[in-house]
């Protein structure tokens, strides 16, 4: 039998300059069909660009341009905060909120008149008529959330009227119905006494809008403070 004589170095070399010419002869093999492609896509594109441009020529023969006209783009104007959103920031910067329309039926006469003698001045809660008692438990569990706020701290009877009236009708207009009015612990007027806070509660009383009002919880003012609910559809 007859051997073959070699080393495996060299069988193994061999190997490897054939793995090479094959690997170069496999990536001239795509080069040639890459560019091969795209010069037949190149023509095709040229000749269908051709064929547009003259179908095009003949489509506008009979066309006549249009003159000159006046027309004006139209930018669309950013569409402006709503009415109510402006109302409410205003208020929380203690600014004077926009004058919007009054909701149908929402102008009442809100204006505070004089505590009478005869007005009650034990109870912190109050009820309308027309309304069960179950209306306080579901105030006072929060069915409603406090949409705005009232301070009357620091003011006089006159100032308090006027910030009263002006907060009552901005809220009857902008559909608030739950609020929270701080009248203050009486703990900076003469002998201690809580004048706006039997003043607010008459007045609320006196309101046709008011449905019912509770002491406000201690996180909110305590005895210093009222949740009030609202009518907005008187």
């Amino acid at each position: 039998m007859k051997v073959i004589k070699g080393s495996l170095e060299d069988l193994k070399r061999l190997q490897k300059k054939y793995s090479a010419e094959q690997a170069k002869a496999e990536k001239q093999a795509k080069e040639q069909a890459r560019q091969k492609k795209s010069v037949s896509g190149s023509a095709a594109a040229a000749a269908l660009s051709s064929e547009d441009a003259a179908l095009f020529r003949q489509s506008v023969k009979g066309v006549t341009p249009l003159p000159g006209s006046n027309r004006i783009s139209h930018v669309a104007s950013p569409k402006s905060p709503n009415a109510l959103v402006l109302a409410r920031r205003a208020q929380a910067e203690g600014k004077a909120a926009p004058a919007l329309n009054p909701a149908p039926g929402a102008r009442q006469d809100t204006r505070p008149v004089q505590v009478g003698k005869n007005e009650p001045a034990d109870d912190n809660t109050y009820v309308q008529h027309a309304h069960g008692k179950d209306l306080l438990k579901k105030l006072a569990r929060g069915t409603w959330p406090v949409s705005a706020t009232l301070d009357l701290h620091g003011t006089t009877a006159e100032q308090a009227a006027e910030r009263f009236d002006r907060f009552i009708q901005s809220c009857l207009q902008h559909q608030i119905r739950c609020v929270c009015i701080i009248h203050g612990k009486g703990y900076g007027s003469k002998d201690g006494q809580a004048v706006l806070k039997e003043m607010v509660k008459a007045w609320l009383r006196q309101l046709e809008a008011t449905q019912a009002f509770i002491q406000a919880p201690e996180s909110m003012g305590g005895t210093g403070a009222l949740l009030v609910l609202l009518n907005t559809k008187a």
